[in-house]
Formats: C-alpha cells, structure tokens, sequence
C-alpha cells in the first residue's frame, strides 16, 4: 500500500481528543519507494506558526530536507490542474514568485536519483 499525507484533521483530532495546543506529525516509510511527511496543527494562529516552526526545525536539521526549501517567505495558497494539461499544477501563491524561489520548488519537486 502507498503512502499519503496526514491530513490537518488528524492532527486536529489529535489536539482535541488529548488536550494539546501544538501537534506535529512526522511520518516515514522506509523501503527503496518511501517518503517523509509532516503535518502541523495549532489551535490558533499563533500556535499554528510554533507547530510550523517545529515541524520546518525537524524537516531541515533531523530529516535534511534540503535548506533552500525553509530560507524563503514565499507562501502557497492553493494548488490546482491546469485546464489544458493533465501534466501541468498550478500553485497559487501570497505575491509574485522570484526565480530563487522557484527554483527551490522545483529542486523540492525535482525526482531524487
């Protein structure tokens, strides 16, 4: 079975369910075809940001996810296909995108040979 990512939800049932302000999901799975994933939750804004602090503070120093990736402001609202290619996404973003920026997403996004 493959993997997917953790919802927000789970983590915010987590919260509920045991009385926690911040929750920070990590999960692995470890084979030639596995991934990591993070999921973050807080229960206000300003738990939200600690909870994302937390889970960028284990992606970069404990999992090494590449550090180009947590040394810009650039923001992702939203993610859609694009009406003329089934090979082509859209991110939707806070502001204009400069070239650093994307270059970091796609050396994010880039397949790891």
């Amino acid at each position: 079975m493959g993997t997917k990512p953790i919802p927000i939800a789970a983590a915010k049932r987590i919260a509920k369910e045991y009385g926690y302000d911040q929750v920070v999901i990590v999960a692995r799975k470890v084979d030639p075809d596995g991934n990591e994933h993070v999921t973050t939750f807080g229960v206000d804004s300003a738990h939200c940001q600690v909870a994302a602090r937390i889970g960028t503070a284990l992606k970069h120093h404990l999992m090494g996810w590449p550090s180009e990736l947590f040394q810009t402001d650039l923001l992702v609202h939203g993610v859609g296909r694009d009406a003329f290619s089934d090979q082509t996404i859209n991110l939707y973003c806070d502001g204009a995108v400069s070239d650093e920026q994307l270059r970091a997403v796609h050396n994010f996004l880039k397949p790891r040979i």
